[in-house]
Formats: C-alpha cells, structure tokens, sequence
C-alpha cells in the first residue's frame, strides 16, 4: 500500500457558498463532512503519512477542529499540520491555488497528493493510484470529462493533452456540459487537480509564485492558477508529468445547491 501525505488546499474564501468552508459539508447519509469522507475513501488503498491543510485566517481553527477530530475517529498515525495562505491588504481573495500550494512547501517532506477541499474524487480513483504509482514519478490523474460536469453549471477544467509521453494541460474556463458530444464527454480527461507529486515541486510552485506575485503585484484580481504552473515546469523539462486515467466519478462542491445533489448521488 502507498505511504503518502496528503496536502488539502481549503484556504479559499468559499464566496459561493456564503462564505462558510465547503469542506465541512455534511454530505454523508450519516452526516459524515465531505472531509471525513474522503479520508475514508483514502485510507482503504493509502497508508496516510501527513495530513497537511492550507486554510485561511478566518476558517482555519473550525476546520482544524474537523481534521483532528476525524485523525482521532480512524485511530490516523499520522502527523497533521497547517499553515496559513495570507491575503495581502490590498486584495479581496488569495492570490489563487498555485500560491496555496507553494505556501505549503516548508512543511511536506514525502510524496504527497494535493487535493481541492471542496472534491470528492472516488475510492476507485485511489485504489487506481495506489496499483500505478511509483515514488520517483510524479503524476496527473485524470478524470473524464463527463464524470466531473454532473449537471449544467460553468465550471473551469483542466484539458489533459498527451503526446510522446509528455502531459500538457489546457486550462478551460466557464465551460458547459452541453457544450460537448457524448464522444468527448467519454473520451476527454481532465483534470480537477488531483495530483501525485514528490515534495521538491512545492519548492519549485514558491520560487515560480514570488515571481509571478513581483510581476503581477498591481493586478489585484489576477490569480495563480495550478494547472499554468505545472505547465511551465513541464515546458521548461523542470518535471515529468505522468497521466493515470480514472474511470472514477467525481463530485464537487461549489454552490448550497451541490450539497443536496452530492447527497442524492452518493446514495
């Protein structure tokens, strides 16, 4: 079994959903948190080394309240840490989920799987990883199209190109589901960032963040985005990505709305 941390990043402001963190949604049939459930889908097929959040300064202390809690329910043998994405005076969000996960970068030491607070990525999708990953690689997992645009709301995915080995990812916002054919929806894979990655990457993410923030430092709406980063240390030979596709479904939580729909489709 995989021995691997786990780094959430839950450092968002949750503004859609009025500002409370998405990842404490009870969405189990039992009233388990959306958190809970996703360590019970991970610790079936990965041994949990760390479990490390990125949080913000108004939402870490209840969040952490769940994260203890949970390592304690599950007898967890691991260590659980966090840190704090600081919002600058003169910007109303953070500086995006590339810069939350470089904040991170001083506290991870293993091969880590980065996960958005707000998903729910499928038991599945880690017995898949589990069976595929090596610890000298890092890697993608990818998800078809159709499995993440449940209902007809915009969403913003990663289009996953794979040519000679090498993964590119094709950042697609305010798409659609009815936007595609059955044949992409089936046949595309995309990435809700879900990724496998050895440590030295966060040091990269930080060095690539303070230059983007020195560079964009009189935009106040621009945002850091993952999936740009990992295509630049990609394009610049920094990394190798590698790709495990999952037939795994997937469900996020974005609006009051998911919450009732997740609940109806976890049944």
């Amino acid at each position: 079994m995989a021995k691997l941390a786990l780094l959430f990043l839950a450092a968002g402001k949750s503004s859609r959903f009025g500002g409370e963190p998405k990842i404490l949604s009870k969405i189990g049939s039992n009233g388990e948190s959306l958190f809970e459930l996703s360590i019970l889908q991970i610790k079936q097929h990965i041994t949990i080394k760390q479990i490390h959040m990125v949080l913000n300064e108004e939402n870490y202390s209840i969040i952490m309240e769940e994260v203890i809690k949970i390592s304690k329910k599950y007898n967890l043998e691991c260590k659980v840490t966090f840190n704090i994405q600081n919002i600058p005076s003169d910007r109303t969000k953070p500086w995006g989920t590339a810069e939350a996960a470089a904040s991170a970068h001083e506290y991870i030491t293993d091969q880590f799987l980065l996960l958005n607070s707000d998903d729910l990525y499928d038991t599945k999708t880690f017995q898949q990883i589990n069976e595929k990953c090596k610890s000298n690689e890092n890697y993608i997992i990818g998800f078809k199209l159709g499995n993440t645009l449940k209902n007809n709301n915009k969403a913003n995915r990663g289009f996953i190109t794979e040519k000679n080995g090498i993964v590119i990812l094709n950042e697609r916002l305010n798409i659609q589901r009815e936007y595609f054919s059955n044949i992409i929806l089936n046949q595309q894979y995309v990435s809700v960032n879900l990724f496998l990655l050895k440590p030295e990457i966060l040091k990269m993410l930080y060095i690539q963040s303070l230059s983007f923030k020195q560079l964009h430092k009189m935009n106040t709406s621009i945002e850091a985005m993952l999936p740009d980063f990992i295509n630049d240390l990609v394009n610049n030979k920094l990394i190798n990505l590698k790709l495990i596709k999952t037939d795994g479904e997937w469900n996020g939580v974005t609006y009051k709305s998911d919450v009732e729909e997740v609940k109806h489709l976890l049944k």
